[in-house]
């Protein structure tokens, strides 16, 4: 495991000989609290590369998955399993799967419902380490769904367009102080969250006018104030949208000491610390302590107050890429003033992409050819994704887009929402400098409360990587009392040996270090032959991690009046105003809101029988009835789904229905005799499109039934004996990337592909290449290659290429 570098300064990147190394207690001792708070801790992030932005219902979503450990993000070798999540419009997840980390990489997709209905949807990536470690620690990414049909959009219940817009003002270091010029930085933001340009004066409290100021860019921006002893401030503002308002500026410290960080040079930071009057005549030559953390290393070192105006410059030489934090704390080791600072080091891959030459026809072969080299300009191996697409057919925002650079060098390591976190990467412009700046001003950090780490409030149990797959359950009498070194069997329906052991004093059983495919199934036996049928065993499924109501993230919105995107075959259309943050609260419609298990959530099924449509009697033989386009076998052990061709019913699958009973799947069709219709709340038909979130098991169709009294979705019980399903690793499908010869280019069927090429991974050898290839569909545009990745060090590398098709 990696360790932080811990020191008490790095002396020769300083130019001030007042800043410097001493027996300084307070500074010790923080360094020693940090240290603890660290040691042991693993942090890791995780990142999803998307094949595009945005998607229509019936496609699929391509991702890949990077893993890293600690602030030199490097790939974790840590956890094992990686969970992700697709969650609805309205915070309900829609399907969950597990992928196996190799060495912190793994790639999957989501093949999305024909019948979704059009929203902003979100994909959610963490570890169990990041789990246990609070929900702000995972990834997330909005992803825009359109549905086929053109329905109207589905929004988050909490999102009210009416609220009028906000605005927040951050001093410097945190507070103004009487007497000292301190910078002021503001944030406006509209009804949804997204940045909203202002305007405005501040004003004292005799009416003059002290200050103005407009917007930069995203509604942040920043003043000068040099606040008086007892005076108050406020500022009139008048907000892009028309609204006027006035806010009350923070109320000034008389007392205090300020910390001013100014980053605009590319080799150093100009730090300056400044006490007013008051404060500097009470601790006249006592020393304050400025603590730098940048999570690769920490330092800090004294300044002693001799005077009211220290200043010094660090080079940025020592530190890598990222976010550092500077800590000034009193003589006393209390925190007094924060800022945070972004440094800009040239050590991002450089990835350089041929193709030969840049401009191709129609469904003509692209050999492309990659060179990876490091800082150093030395040639290096690494681990890449790859995404090809048309940009005349899907619009892409470079502003906008979140990508491996943004994701884990600035939105993971900052609180709150991020606006267009691509803008500060794809331009490299002093104005955009400055403006990340004002973003550091404004957003608060998350990486820890130095309230917890002072005062060692921390959590002292450290959590440990989930490294294999697990079965677990508890076994219990037939009266409910736990059943201590009971015997309990766990046989693979799929052939390997069967594993034994006993329950443990809670009557709990648990098989871990075990590696098996989402298509597994095991039988779970108690107990033995004369005392089987009066134990009840009862299997833990699987809980997803609590569903945070986030609201609308306005950066991943359809904002274009009208955006056209090539799916399945033919070149469909949709009215993108449905999603824009103007549109009123919707959800689903009276009829849609009702009791299911499914994974689609309701509203998502081709047929929906509810408790008053069954009438009374048992289940089956009423569904033999009511249900439309199913034929049952003889012996009602299995269901089809079929269609009337000619006055014939023909089978559209060999595969029979999939039954799922209360969120259970694979229970037995007989079993539905037991269930009398007076039981059951809802019963759903799924075909076709509607049926693909249940893969492969439900290409036949799936017949959901929820019943009154459904369980809790994540316990599975029987008598004795149990078969399960447990989820496993899932197995990612291969993107198809068509191969043209003479004979197919004659072919007239369109090829119309929305993401032209996706390759998950592309591993650079010790010389720094790679190569691959693939064919241009048939529209015309400009086609984007997408590229990036981590070498074996953690340096991060991402490159956007471009070639015409004509």
């Amino acid at each position: 495991m990696k360790k932080i570098f811990f020191a008490l300064i790095f002396l020769y990147a300083f130019n001030s000989a007042a800043f410097c190394q001493s027996n300084n207690v307070v500074a010790v001792d923080i360094v020693a609290k940090l240290k603890s708070f660290y040691t042991g801790r693993i942090v890791e992030k995780a990142y999803l590369h998307f094949d595009r932005h945005r998607y229509m219902a019936g496609d699929t979503i391509y991702f890949k998955a990077y893993v890293t450990f600690g602030e030199q993000h490097e790939l974790s070798g840590q956890s094992r399993i990686l969970y992700i999540d697709l969650i609805s419009p309205v915070d309900s997840v829609i399907r969950s799967i597990k992928l196996q980390l190799k060495g912190g990489i793994a790639w999957g997709d989501f093949a999305l419902p024909g019948a979704l209905p059009t929203g902003n949807y979100r994909i959610r990536a963490y570890t169990g380490l990041m789990r246990d470690q609070g929900l702000t620690n995972f990834f997330q990414q909005t992803i825009p769904i359109s549905s086929v049909a053109g329905d109207k959009a589905i929004s988050p219940q909490s999102f009210q367009a009416t609220n009028p817009p906000e605005l927040q003002f951050f001093p410097e270091g945190g507070n103004l102080v009487a007497g000292l010029n301190s910078k002021v930085a503001f944030k406006a933001i509209n009804s949804n969250g997204s940045g909203l340009d202002v305007k405005g004066v501040v004003v004292d409290n005799t009416g003059q006018t002290v200050a103005a100021f407009n917007s930069r860019r995203l509604g942040m921006g920043y003043f000068n104030l040099q606040p008086e002893v007892g005076k108050t401030y406020k500022a009139n503002l008048v907000f892009a949208n028309g609204i006027k308002s006035s806010i009350d500026l923070p109320k000034a410290d008389t007392k205090g000491i300020a910390l001013a960080l100014d980053n605009s040079d590319p080799d150093v930071i100009k730090i300056r610390v400044s006490s007013n009057k008051a404060y500097f005549d009470e601790n006249q030559n006592k020393e304050v302590s400025l603590v730098i953390n940048s999570g690769v290393a920490v330092s800090s070192g004294r300044i002693r107050l001799s005077s009211q105006l220290f200043s010094t410059n660090l080079k940025k030489s020592q530190f890598r890429t990222g976010i550092v934090q500077f800590t000034l704390f009193s003589p006393e080791g209390d925190p007094l003033c924060e800022r945070l600072v972004f440094v800009n080091r040239p050590d991002l891959l450089k990835l350089s992409i041929n193709t030969g030459k840049t401009a191709f026809k129609p469904r003509e072969r692209v050999a492309v050819n990659i060179t990876c080299k490091n800082k150093d300009d030395s040639l290096t191996a690494g681990h890449f994704s790859v995404a090809v697409i048309n940009e005349n057919e899907v619009h892409i925002d470079e502003n906008k887009e979140n990508s491996i650079l943004s994701w884990l060098l600035l939105s993971s390591d900052l609180k709150g929402y991020i606006e267009q976190p691509g803008y500060y990467f794809a331009h490299t412009d002093t104005v955009t400098n400055a403006n990340l700046d004002v973003l550091m001003l404004t957003q608060g950090y998350r990486r820890f409360v130095w309230k917890q780490v002072l005062n060692d409030k921390y959590p002292t149990v450290i959590p440990t990587p989930e490294n294999s797959l697990k079965i677990s359950g508890l076994v219990t009498s037939s009266t409910g009392k736990p059943m201590v070194k009971e015997k309990v069997a766990l046989v693979s329906l799929n052939g390997g040996p069967i594993l034994n052991q006993l329950t443990d004093t809670a009557g709990r059983f648990n098989f871990t270090g075990l590696d098996f495919a989402d298509s597994a199934r095991f039988i779970l036996r108690a107990g033995n032959e004369r005392n089987r049928n009066n134990l009840k065993i009862r299997f833990d499924k699987d809980k997803p991690a609590p569903v945070t109501n986030t609201g609308f993230w306005p950066d991943q919105q359809v904002n274009a009046d009208s955006v056209t995107v090539a799916s399945q075959g033919k070149v469909l259309s949709y009215n993108a105003k449905a999603l824009s943050a103007k549109s009123k609260t919707l959800a689903y419609n009276e009829n849609d809101a009702y009791k299911t298990e499914s994974l689609a959530g309701a509203g998502h099924a081709d047929q929906v029988l509810h408790n008053k449509d069954l009438g009374d009697g048992i289940l089956l033989e009423k569904l033999a009835v009511l249900l439309n386009g199913v034929e049952f076998s003889g012996d009602f052990s299995s269901a089809y789904v079929v269609r009337n061709l000619h006055g014939t019913l023909m089978k559209l699958s060999n595969t029979a229905l999939l039954i799922v009973v209360d969120g259970v799947k694979g229970v037995g069709l007989g079993s539905l005799n037991s269930l009398q219709t007076t039981d059951v709340e809802t019963v759903e038909l799924l075909k076709s499109e509607n049926a693909s979130m249940y893969g492969a098991d439900g290409s036949g169709g799936v017949l959901l039934i929820t019943t009154k009294n459904a369980k809790d979705p994540t316990i599975s019980s029987s008598t004795g004996v149990l078969q399960i399903r447990p989820t496993g690793f899932y197995k990612a499908r291969e993107f198809y990337s068509p191969s043209y010869d003479n004979a197919s280019l004659a072919n007239k069927q369109g090829d119309l592909r929305p993401t032209i090429y996706w390759k998950p991974e592309i591993i650079t050898d010790k010389d720094g290449k790679a190569e691959f290839e693939y064919y241009n569909a048939d529209a015309a545009g400009t086609y984007r290659i997408v590229i990036e990745g981590i070498d074996d060090k953690g340096y991060l590398g991402r490159q956007v290429y471009r070639y015409k098709v004509e």
